[in-house]
């Protein structure tokens, strides 16, 4: 049986436990599920239910769940737990993951809680950190050896400390100042003589971010090097802590989701059923600035109105200049801002990257416009015309192409997010010069279209 259908089935079996008060029965099936699965069950349950769950689970068990739910999810879970019970809970968790925790709580709440954790200080200090930033991410949960040790010792210190596989990915090296040297890898260590100073065999080509880099940067770069822990460092080079990957993952999704949310004009929190007032209060202003370069298209038309009252025909294909304008518009965009975040494209690139553009809009504003030249003959049986709209919409998607690579660019340059603005200004470029073309070039030959 899959593994996810066999979840399935013992979620339903816990639902009906707790449905029926057979703690003893339900808390022995949850602890057989793995932390996602039971995370899922935990917040499907009500507030009640929840508590009294929670309440009967091992520390290390609940600790678990703070793992695998989404930030928003975090209360919800917390007031399961209760904050008087947190502490002995989050000394179950890595200090990250506490951070991140504790940071939900009230600043009294966080205070006290702080204070009741053996691991309180380490804690802070992460929490003095930026939330997007490296060091506010990171985990101490590394393996560091002194440069000076030999390989025998290092061997030796490893059978002591027994790190568990997630911590063992790279061993760090450091000298007598805890500064990064380098890493080692158990291969090396193994294969290498007892008396060898670790030193000797250390890979000093690491890569590593600084504790205020933004999460971000740090995620391209533990993917363009491929590594499965990116180290942290402070401003003197002294290692701080890592980055894992399963982390990283989640903030390239994130912020994936972040630019999806900002191109649409809506929040990157917004969900389905958020409250009325949310999300109008967070999608109107966008809308708004939709609405005054709604106005400016129709402007541009009212420029033409004297083509149009002697050609109505003209109106028909309006909307099929301006439709594939901003078609054209916005897949170059939506490539340029995703380009910009995983920075594939920066200012310093803008001719090479309106080079390229250029190429492929000419390509495709040739094939669309010869189709659409074609059907408006089969249609309207007026050479002109459809000539006309052939050349209006080359041009409007050579121009539009042109819009979504230099507008993010632009946007960036003046430090704007591209993501959150990029689309307003093509659309409204592609509306205007598509008309503007359209209607223009039907205003000098008005007398063989009528």
């Amino acid at each position: 049986m899959p593994e996810d259908v066999a979840a399935r089935e013992v979620l339903e079996d816990a639902r009906a436990l707790a449905a029926s008060g057979e703690w003893a029965k339900l808390v022995a099936l949850v602890t057989s599920l793995h932390p996602a699965d039971l995370a899922e069950l935990v917040l499907d349950l009500s507030e009640e239910t929840r508590r009294d769950l929670l309440g009967r689970l091992p520390s290390d068990v609940v600790g678990q769940l703070f793992e695998y739910v989404e930030d928003d999810e975090l209360r919800d879970l917390i007031r399961g737990v209760g904050v008087e019970d947190l502490p002995a809970v989050l000394e179950e968790v890595e200090d990250d993951v506490a951070a991140d925790v504790i940071q939900q709580l009230e600043p009294a709440e966080q205070v006290e809680t702080l204070a009741a954790l053996d691991r309180g200080e380490e804690v802070a200090e992460l929490m003095a950190y930026g939330d997007e930033s490296a060091g506010g991410l990171m985990s101490r949960g590394f393996v560091a050896l002194n440069d000076d040790i030999t390989v025998l010792q290092a061997i030796d210190y490893l059978r002591v400390l027994r790190p568990s596989a997630e911590r063992a990915y790279y061993l760090y090296v450091l000298d007598r100042a805890g500064r990064l040297q380098g890493v080692v890898s158990i291969r090396d260590l193994l294969v290498s003589a007892p008396e060898t100073r670790l030193g000797e065999i250390t890979q000093r080509d690491v890569h590593a971010v600084a504790t205020g880099t933004d999460q971000e940067e740090a995620a391209r770069v533990l993917q363009k090097y491929n590594l499965m822990a990116l180290p942290v460092v402070d401003e003197d080079g002294r290692l701080e802590g890592i980055m894992t990957a399963d982390d990283l993952i989640d903030v390239l999704q994130e912020e994936a989701t972040e630019d999806m949310y900002r191109m649409a004009g809506v929040g990157e929190d917004e969900r389905v059923f958020s409250p009325v007032r949310t999300s109008v209060r967070r999608r109107l202003p966008w809308m708004m600035g939709n609405v005054l370069t709604a106005f400016l298209a129709a402007v541009v038309v009212g420029l033409f109105d004297s083509a149009l009252s002697k050609a109505a025909v003209l109106a028909y294909f309006m909307p099929v200049v301006a439709g594939m304008g901003g078609n054209a518009g916005t897949q170059t965009a939506t490539i340029a801002v995703r380009s910009i975040a995983l920075g594939d494209l920066d200012v310093g690139d803008v001719f090479r990257a309106c080079r390229k553009e250029i190429l492929v809009a000419m390509a495709n504003g040739l094939a669309i416009g010869l189709v659409a030249a074609l059907g408006a003959y089969i249609w309207q049986r007026n050479e002109t015309l459809s000539l006309v709209l052939g050349c209006a919409l080359f041009l409007n998607i050579c121009a539009a192409t042109l819009a979504g690579v230099l507008i993010p660019l632009g946007l960036k340059a003046v430090k704007v997010d591209p993501a959150l603005a990029a689309n307003i200004f093509v659309t409204a470029i592609t509306d205007v010069m598509g008309f503007v073309f359209f209607l223009g070039i039907a205003s000098l030959v008005i007398s063989r279209i009528q």
